[in-house]
């Protein structure tokens, strides 16, 4: 995997809890070499992106790649 392109690509996620819609359609990405962080109100779907990002929740829709996969 090129260094030059994303470590990190979120494309399309969303993330339901029944009703409530906690990500809509997000996309992310994460470049080698980039220090990122998320910032946002309460409830605006941070730890849910986080818990996303490292597997303790699944999307509802769209895709993870990391390093290309």
């Amino acid at each position: 995997m090129s260094k030059s392109g994303p470590l990190l690509r979120l494309e399309g996620i969303v993330k339901r809890f029944g009703a409530v819609i906690a990500l809509n359609n997000v996309d992310f990405h994460v470049n080698y070499g980039e220090v990122v962080g998320l910032v946002g109100d309460n409830g605006a779907g941070k730890s849910t992106l986080a818990k996303i990002i490292v597997g303790y929740y699944k999307p509802d829709k769209g895709r993870i790649i990391f390093e290309g996969r």
